[in-house]
């Protein structure tokens, strides 16, 4: 009786499996949660929501972390994965159940996408144990409980729902494409732009090239809004010179260590010895990789008709990303390091590792005989559900304390911006500021006081400070300056060019009578040309793609 319903179904059974075996630590209705290395991921979305209520659309800054002065953090952060998580804290979730019903959603659509991506070039059972080889790698365990990276969740889930997308690309759809490109393209801030060059490489392979470089001019034209501003004005914020300073040198991996390395909730060290987080792989997932990897070689040199553009582009990025994580590299590093540093950690390739592995275990049980697929696909599945479970498990702690210890204001207004510190205005000393850390600030209001001030704040939201001030010198305004502050003194526009160390601007009022100075927060006009191009892309989109669905032609 039930065979019919899961037979219909099944997809759903699988979702409910995974859940079942690996989503346990991510059960957001259980008296427990976990933490990653980025515990600011909490303030994050608790700062991104605020914004959203407070009509701040894209939000851009976070108007409470760094003692309140600003912290421009959302303009070059990813937003994709904030977008989602936030949405769920607005909806009135707490923010330890939203972020693990974002987790857990990452997996599910991970799944489900590279299953729809595998099962356009092969059967469905290869595809399906492709699809579940991709998420329960343990790896994708260290990226949610021990680095707790979210962004880098939603991009591994949004990366094969873009190639999918790109092989069913057609003049109809082209708008509901480009949203999931944009999606792809606002997921991560280092993999989003390298999928780009991928994205055009893999369209080139399939017959409707021109309609899927539309889209993904389309797709790039909708993400306007994020990357023209987090590239124009990288120069405003200190990320390009503090990324350089993790030594990309100490953290590449010796090949062994995705067979096997200890498991733990450390970091990553110097060396393949001291690693205080696992770079394993799982064996299964290498293993029958590996195979479908073989095979494509050795059925390419006895056929020349199995070349296949897109299985030997898959096979490139297999090869040339696990290249990437070991030192054999480092002349290619060296060559390009200018670009490369910025990705930090080599061992960041290695969701690309992963992505080729689990096509290949796919490839491998496609190219065998049915009946050895069945039995092949059972003992990997067996495998895979029996080994890795145990790897998908945090560090877990209670609802209260996580809510205590990194979502309270004090943890926002004090301590959060410490812990993503490359987003500091360049107009602030970046060492003077670390020194901070710690400590509670001092002031809370518009101005720095000094004891011979007369000041009367009239408003003091986190957007616009306005406050009446009497001072025998030159006062200093309490926010990081950037171009989005605008300062005005008695209704003129000022544009300061003298900051303390914490890059407060410093405004004469030395007249002895007392002065009204806003300061007012706006987007840069480069921030509006972004907004403004994502607009009417996607107004463009939404009216190309009424005028082409088949329901408007048959009512026409």
């Amino acid at each position: 009786m039930l065979t019919p319903y899961l037979k219909k179904y099944w997809l759903i059974v699988v979702c409910l499996a995974l859940v079942f075996f690996f989503g346990k630590s991510m059960n957001p209705f259980d008296n427990q949660t976990f933490l990653g290395h980025d515990e600011t991921q909490p303030a994050r979305i608790i700062e991104f929501a605020f914004d959203l209520q407070q009509g701040h659309i894209p939000p851009r800054i976070s108007p409470h972390m760094s003692y309140g002065m600003g912290y421009p953090i959302f303009n070059y952060y990813s937003p994709t994965a904030y977008w989602i998580t936030s949405g769920l804290l607005l909806a009135g979730v707490a923010p330890h159940q939203a972020l693990e019903i974002s987790y857990l959603a990452a997996l599910l659509l991970a799944f489900v996408s590279m299953f729809l991506f595998l099962e356009k070039y092969f059967k469905q059972l290869p595809s399906l144990v492709g699809a579940i080889a991709y998420v329960t790698s343990p790896f994708i365990a260290v990226d949610i409980f021990v680095r707790g990276n979210l962004a880098e969740m939603w991009f591994f889930a949004l990366f094969p729902l873009g190639l999918f997308a790109l092989t069913v690309v057609s003049r109809r759809f082209i708008g509901v494409i480009a949203v999931i490109l944009a999606l792809v393209f606002t997921s991560h801030n280092i993999f989003s732009l390298v999928s780009v060059p991928l994205f055009v490489l893999f369209t080139l392979s399939q017959k409707q090239k021109l309609w899927g470089i539309a889209a993904i001019a389309s797709g790039l034209l909708l993400s306007s809004y994020f990357l023209v501003p987090a590239l124009s004005e990288l120069n405003l914020v200190q990320a390009s010179s503090i990324a350089t300073i993790t030594n990309y040198k100490d953290h590449f991996l010796c090949p062994w260590q995705v067979w096997y390395s200890p498991w733990g909730f450390g970091g990553s060290s110097v060396g393949c010895l001291n690693d205080g987080m696992s770079f394993m792989l799982g064996k299964i997932q290498i293993l029958a990789g590996l195979a479908g990897l073989g095979y494509f070689v050795y059925s390419v040199k006895k056929d020349k008709k199995a070349f296949s553009w897109v299985t030997i582009g898959v096979a490139i990025i297999l090869v040339g990303s696990f290249f990437m994580t070991t030192s054999y590299s480092s002349f290619l590093w060296k060559l390009f390091e200018p670009i490369l540093s910025i990705f930090q950690f080599p061992w960041r390739f290695l969701l690309f590792v992963i992505f080729g592995l689990a096509f290949f275990t796919a490839y491998f049980l496609n190219t065998i005989s049915k009946k050895w697929t069945l039995i092949a696909s059972f003992i990997l599945l067996a495998a895979m559900f029996y080994l890795n479970p145990k790897f998908f498990e945090g560090n877990m702690m209670r609802p209260e304390k996580f809510e205590k210890g990194y979502t309270t204001f004090s943890y926002i207004y004090n301590t959060a911006a410490f812990k993503v510190a490359e987003y500091l205005p360049v107009s602030a000393n970046y060492e003077y500021w670390r020194t901070l850390e710690g400590k509670k600030a001092e002031t809370t209001g518009p101005i720095a006081m000094q004891p011979d001030q007369e000041v009367k704040v009239l408003r003091n939201d986190p957007f616009e400070k306005i406050a009446i001030v009497r001072s025998l010198h030159d006062i200093a305004l309490n926010v990081h300056y950037a171009p989005y502050w605008i300062i005005t003194r008695e209704g003129k526009e000022i544009v300061p060019t003298i900051f303390d160390k914490l890059g407060r601007p410093i405004v004469d009022v030395s007249s002895a009578e007392f002065e009204t100075i806003t300061i007012h927060y706006q987007p840069t006009l480069i921030e509006h040309v972004a907004n403004g191009i994502t607009i009417i892309t996607g107004i463009i989109l939404l009216i190309y793609s009424y005028m082409n669905f088949p329901w408007h032609k048959k009512r026409t």
